[in-house]
């Protein structure tokens, strides 16, 4: 019996199809397509050996999947298990670009193919940020357009996992509630890019046009701690860094990451990763 997957449980079927694809299975795209289809296009109802997803560039499309119609806008994402039976029509008021991939799973050097599923089903979604999805599909598209090759067959199995652990990501945020505020995500971008930066939560609210209290609580659900502990695990991962490959010593290290003396950060580093930052100092070549 075939149904509609919600988003926890869709979200929970793509990890299980990555889990089996990261031992020694890949996936193997069949077809991939980017195209304005013309204003005949249809696709009478089909049963597909293959696992099949979609992206919706422009247009409006309607897959009649299950006897269930799921109306497809721009921006909107299908995934159709093998053995899904389904038809679609488009549209006609304007033109649909659509960028359709069909793919199995298999054993490297094997043209036969097979799919995870344990009974044919499917799921559609509106991520809430397309523009994200797009250029993933896009470049699956691109990766699957170049000359055969080890070079090819990687590039397209790893652009299918990355895309298929975002959908299963942003499915998971869906079923969460989380919100998006692209000035939160600046925010931690900035933090990410200057690690030794000090900049205090309160100046950090200010530039994003938040006040301190909402753009921490904005922060907190997106990324499940606090600015002030996110500025410190990124100082200490960027410290990490810098005792590992650069001849620095720990005074050094600490005075560059805007700490008052080498006692002061020997601490928090040790607190952060249960050993001193001295032990993590690179080693001497030996002549």
């Amino acid at each position: 019996m075939s149904k509609s997957l919600n988003s926890h449980d869709a979200s929970r079927f793509l990890d299980s199809l990555l889990r089996l694809t990261l031992d020694t299975q890949r996936f193997h795209i069949q077809t991939c397509f980017n195209v304005t289809v013309p204003p005949s296009w249809s696709i009478e109802e089909r049963v597909l050996d293959e696992i099949h997803i979609l992206y919706v560039k422009s247009g409006n499309v309607t897959y009649q999947v299950n006897e269930d119609p799921v109306k497809l806008a721009a921006g909107h994402l299908l995934f159709l298990s093998d053995g899904m039976a389904h038809s679609a029509y488009r549209d006609l008021k304007e033109p649909l670009s659509i960028i359709p991939i069909r793919f199995k799973i298999n054993r490297y050097g094997s043209k036969h193919g097979r799919t995870f599923t344990s009974g044919p089903c499917y799921f559609s979604f509106l991520p809430r940020d397309a523009q994200k999805f797009r250029l993933l599909f896009e470049t699956i598209h691109r990766h699957y357009c170049l000359p055969p090759s080890v070079r090819r067959d990687a590039l397209c199995h790893a652009s299918i996992c990355l895309t298929l652990a975002e959908m299963s990501h942003e499915l998971e945020n869906i079923e969460q509630g989380r919100p998006v505020h692209h000035a939160v995500l600046q925010i931690k971008n900035h933090i990410d890019m200057n690690p030794a930066d000090r900049t205090s939560v309160k100046e950090l609210a200010a530039r994003s046009g938040l006040s301190p209290k909402y753009c921490s609580q904005l922060f907190q659900q997106l990324f499940g701690t606090t600015i002030k502990e996110y500025q410190i695990k990124i100082r200490i991962e960027y410290a990490r860094y810098l005792l590992e490959h650069t001849d620095q010593s720990v005074k050094e290290i600490s005075f560059h990451l805007g700490y008052p003396d080498p006692f002061v950060f020997s601490k928090q580093y040790k607190t952060c990763t249960g050993a001193a930052p001295s032990r993590m100092l690179r080693k001497p070549l030996q002549r």
